[in-house]
């Protein structure tokens, strides 16, 4: 987390004045250990919710058996496959998020390392505007699948969404250093650019982005709402 080194105030990280005591941050060496600090967090996050998946693997006991012999032979018919095929239309075609999570949570009880079960259950979570329960699920679905690239778009996307814009740029960035024409992280980057007015780079990264591939007509309009902007400066 970043704060004002003059009066402790809470920053997002790119700010060049302190919004409470107006002290300017000469220097880019506060921002890059913010970045630094995120990034090490969410390496963290993934990395605890890893061990913690693994122990608990590895801690299961024999009092267990029935109800193992009971999921595995569900697993022999795909039980969870069949959840997860439902789960995933209906995320798709439909609004019933609850729905989803329901048939998320099912298929978990057959096997609770179904990775896309996770995955799933993060965005229907997003949609309800839980975000704090997204990102958990999100990151376990990486601590079990950890180039699975969809869950850190949708990590970053929750980040956005709860405001903590210097998080999802980040995560954005971790995207685009496996995969540097992702098209929805850089379209990403460049919303988060637009909305903070920061033109030029918000002009940057749709650019890359139509680069990749053709913008939407949401996103066009924006970027030409960058270009008049930096015109007029």
């Amino acid at each position: 987390m970043k704060f004002c080194y003059e009066c402790g105030y809470k920053l997002e990280g790119f700010e060049k004045f302190c919004p409470e005591c107006g002290k300017e941050f000469k220097s880019s060496k506060d921002t890059e250990h913010f970045i630094e600090s995120i990034f090490n967090q969410f390496k963290n996050d993934i990395d605890r919710i890893k061990e913690e998946t693994i122990q608990k693997f590895e801690e299961r006991d024999i009092e267990d058996a029935f109800d193992d012999f009971s999921k595995n032979s569900k697993k022999a018919l795909n039980k969870d496959i069949i959840y997860i095929n439902r789960a995933r239309r209906k995320l798709e075609v439909s609004e019933d998020n609850q729905r989803v999570i329901y048939l998320c949570n099912k298929a978990l009880l057959v096997d609770e390392f179904n990775w896309e079960a996770y995955y799933l259950k993060g965005r229907a979570l997003i949609n309800l505007e839980r975000y704090d329960e997204a990102i958990e699920e999100l990151i376990t679905c990486l601590a079990l699948n950890e180039d699975y690239i969809n869950a850190r778009l949708y990590i970053a996307k929750a980040y956005h969404l709860k405001g903590e814009v210097g998080y999802a740029l980040n995560v954005y960035d971790s995207i685009l250093n496996i995969d540097d024409r992702h098209f929805d992280a850089l379209c990403g980057k460049a919303l988060i650019f637009f909305e903070q007015e920061n033109y030029f780079d918000a002009d940057k990264f749709f650019k890359k982005a139509n680069d990749v591939s053709a913008l939407p007509k949401e996103y066009m309009y924006k970027w030409s709402v960058c270009l008049k902007k930096l015109k007029e400066e």
